[in-house]
This record gives C-alpha cells, structure tokens and sequence, in this order.
C-alpha cells in the first residue's frame, strides 16, 4: 500500500499541513483510487470504469442526429429545399410554418422560400424607414401565426397581442393599426381595447373592419406586488427618489399580509389608504400621483366589467392606446400590465406578442425601461411561455438589449449612418463593419464592407430587406449536416399580404 499527499497552500489549515490524499492499491484486479481525510475514506472506484463512464459521457452517436433534428425544428426561418428534403428522409420536422419571403436574388417564380417557423418559440426585430414595409412585414408575421391560408401550414393557430400607439389623434378620428387589417379574414377575430377617453374616435377609426371596439378595463383582482412595482418604475441608472422606498415598504407589508392569508389577492385599496397616510412633501407626492391617476383612469368601476383576457385561438387584441390624454411613458405603463396578463393565460394555446412602431413610445423613462425588461424576461423564456416576439420600430437604437437576444432581425431601407453603426454592435452579420465608430469620409462609414452594406440598405425598394438570422437554415449538406446563415447576410423580398394592406401611402390628388 503506498500513499499519496497532495500538497495544499499554508493558508489552508492552521497548521500548514494537510491530512487529505489519494490512495491507489494494485491487486490481481484492476487498479483501485480512494479520496481519503484523515482516517476516512470518503470514495473508491475502478479508474478503468471511471474513465469509462466518462468517456460514455461524452459520445455523442446515439444522440447526434437527434441533436441535429431538434436544431432543424427549432430553427426560426428555413427554406423550401429544406423542408422539400425533411419531407423526403420521410421526417415530419415542421408542423407548423407560413411563408414570409423569397430570395431577392432570384426570379419571382423561383421554388426557393423562406419560411417562418410557427411552431418554434423565437424573438423577430423589425426595422426600417417609414414606408419601406416593416408594418407589412409585421402583419405577414401574424398572418402566418393566427389563421389559416395558402400561405402557411397552422393546424393549431395562436392567438396574439399587438401594442399600438400614435402620436397623431384628432377628437373625429385616429390612425388604424395596420395589423387590425388581419380583420378582413373572416377566420381571424380581431378586438381593440382602447383608452376610455378615447373611445368615441376609436370607434370610428375602426368602423366597417368587422372589429369591436371596447375601453381598457384593468380589474383590482388583475393587479399584484411585480405589476406596482413595475408600475413606479423609475430610470435605470438614477437616483431612486424617497417615495419609492415608501412605495416598497408598504407592498413589503401588504405581502406579507397577503403570504399570511390563503387565497388572499393584492389588495388596491388598502395600498391607497396606507400611502396617503404617509407624510410625504408635494415634491415627493405629484410624481406618485401621476403614476397612481394614470392607472385608475384605467382600472373597472363599481360594477363595471373588466376585460375578458382568456386566450382564444385566432383571435388578435390591439391594444391601441392613441390618445391626447394619454403620454408614451403612461402607454408603456398599461402596456407592461396587458402584456402580464396576457401571458400568465393557459399556455395551451400558443401566443405571439407584436409592438408596433415602438419608436413612438419606447424612450429612455422608467416606463419604457420596465417594458424592455419584461419583454427580455419574456424572450428569455419564450420558450417555456409558448411566446413568440416580434419587435417593428423605425430605429433601430430603442433598445440595444433587445437586438442581442432577438433570433431574427429583419432590415428595411434606411439612409441614416446611426443605425447602421447600431446594428454593428449587435448582429453578427454587421460585426464586420469595424470602421463605423470614427467617421472618416464623412458619413462615419470607415471600412469597405461597411459602405457596400450601407449601399445595400439605401437602395432596398419597398417590401425588400436584409435577413439576419444566425440559426436560420437554408439548406442540407450531406447525410447528417445543414447549412446556416450563421454571420451570413440574405437578401430577401417580402410576400404579399393574404389581407387587406391597411399600410399604403396616401398621394396627393
């Protein structure tokens, strides 16, 4: 028997030594290791069998076509070839797809798709100059989720949410989502929950679209602990001002009162009590009351009813919020809440959430910022809450943190340098354009990749865009391999609408 005493730092033990090691025996058998402190042995194993089992680990023959299988089914975008070929291995891998575009590069007629993959969870960030289609493409998007058409295969449609918000409102009539179009389909229900001091010019907004109108209604029951917090949001990064810790530690008590209680729910009420007995100055307390008169214009009265959010397959809410009384920080508020309770639902239906324009309301307030972060949580696990995201915005600089965890980024014209260097911090098909922090002939673009990209963006016509999709499979490689876009580019051109096109510009006579 001989032992081995593995040397360990003075610092270790008071006494600058160690009584841990390693024992080996030989016998007529196999060499045998024990892991000994002191006088007891803490384990003992064959090395051959041990070195084994950890080899056993690490093969990957039984599982790898396994892991290449899961990697085609939950690929975001693939095409035509691909499924053509799934289809002839006699694997059923995609249950659930539309159509979303073909390759720009090739006729119209060609058999070469791309399509958008329905039944895998994924986050879609949309961009581009107004006019240059992102809208169209958005409500491709949702065509594909919500019904059935020539255009995809959906055995077991979704149901889904669209955020609305335009700055423009007249008192006679506003601006229609142009995903509530998606209503021209009789197989889709499409309802728009508006302001209650709006209600009047939605109504007539949205007349003869075969939609129904109804305020936003929030129920006291709808409201809980995170929802408030989120709701007295205050600026990543700056100072937390007092009555936020007044705030904190009142639905630190009504928590514990409510743990306490079963079957006990966030009690409102009592919440207000409680805050207006607190000694707060007029500095401290206007603030808190915007927050707080903002909600309650919202929130269901005496007996009236709230909204019915139980998840209904092919049907679409628009949440349209355009309003004079109602700021972009307030819609990021209501917005944050309707997206909650629209996702705590029964996840057997699958859900897709759609922001439209969200430049116009996403800035850098505490409101916008609690609406990112739960839109990050969502896409984080998006997954296991059935969600599918899509973001369509103008700029391309509304949130950073969005762009790193989207699958899939969609690029319509644009001519502004800005967001182009945007993009290049956060897509692997842009990280090349290394020269576009300094400028240096002028417009900021420094290297030859990055004016040919640019190039290529300005001159995009209407309904055409860049794919950048990392995951996205175009086509097999052999008996056991697919070809990724990976840091690749895709020109692509956006399919027609299956309904009506709500989005095209208005000439002058």
């Amino acid at each position: 028997m001989s032992g081995f005493e593995a040397p360990q730092p003075a610092s270790d033990f008071a006494s600058g030594r160690s009584n841990v090691g390693f024992n080996s025996a030989q016998t007529n058998g196999p060499v045998t290791t024990s892991f000994t402190q002191g006088n007891n042995t803490i384990g003992s194993a064959s090395l051959p069998n041990v070195v084994n089992a950890r080899r056993a680990l690490l093969e990957r023959s039984n599982t790898y076509m396994q892991d290449v299988v899961s990697e085609i089914q939950t690929a975001p975008i693939f095409t035509e070839t691909v499924r053509e070929a799934a289809e002839k291995g006699g694997a059923s891998l995609f249950s659930q797809y539309g159509l979303i575009a073909g390759d720009a590069h090739l006729p119209s007629r060609s058999e070469e798709m791309l399509y958008y993959n329905v039944a895998a969870p994924s986050s879609t960030f949309v961009c581009g100059s107004q006019g240059s289609g992102k809208s169209h493409t958005l409500s491709c998007l949702l065509e594909n989720c919500l019904f059935k058409s020539e255009a995809n295969e959906l055995p077991r449609p979704l149901t889904g949410i669209v955020f609305h918000y335009d700055t423009f409102s007249s008192d006679d009539v506003g601006t229609a989502c142009e995903a509530a179009h998606l209503a021209s389909n009789r197989n889709v229900k499409v309802r728009v929950l508006c302001a209650p001091t709006n209600v009047g010019s939605m109504t007539r907004t949205y007349a003869g679209m075969n939609i129904d109108v109804e305020p936003l209604r929030i129920r006291e029951q709808n409201l809980n602990t995170k929802r408030m917090v989120d709701l007295m949001s205050v600026k990543v990064g700056g100072a937390t001002p007092l009555y936020m810790h007044v705030v904190n530690r009142i639905l630190r008590e009504l928590r514990i009162k409510q743990q306490q209680t079963p079957g006990a729910q966030f009690n409102y009420r009592a919440f207000r009590q409680m805050l207006n007995q607190e000694d707060l100055t007029d500095h401290q307390r206007v603030p808190l009351d915007q927050r707080l008169d903002n909600l309650e214009s919202f929130m269901a009265r005496n007996r009236q009813p709230g909204n019915d959010w139980t998840p209904r397959a092919g049907q679409l809410t628009v949440v349209d919020l355009s309003c004079p009384c109602v700021t972009p920080e307030g819609a990021c508020q209501l917005f944050n809440i309707c997206l909650s309770l629209f996702l705590e639902q029964n996840k057997e239906v699958g859900r897709v959430v759609a922001l439209d324009e969200a430049h116009k309301y996403m800035n850098e307030s505490g409101e916008s910022s609690a609406l990112t972060e739960n839109l990050l949580a969502t896409i984080r696990l998006q997954r296991h809450l059935a969600a599918r995201i899509i973001i369509s915005t103008q700029e391309p600089t509304i949130s950073p943190k969005l762009l790193d965890l989207c699958s899939v980024t969609i690029v319509h014209r644009f001519t502004s340098p800005e967001w182009l260097r945007a993009l290049q911090k956060h897509l692997a098909g842009v990280s090349e354009v290394s020269g576009t922090v300094k400028a240096t002939n002028g417009s900021g673009l420094g290297s030859d990749h990055a004016r040919s990209l640019f190039a290529q963006i300005v001159q995009l016509r209407v309904g055409e865009a860049l794919l950048f999709a990392p995951s996205a499979i175009l086509r097999p490689d052999g008996q056991a391999q697919v070809v990724k876009l990976s840091d690749g580019v895709l020109k692509i051109r956006v399919r027609k609408r299956v309904t009506n096109d709500g989005g095209r510009s208005i000439m002058a006579a």
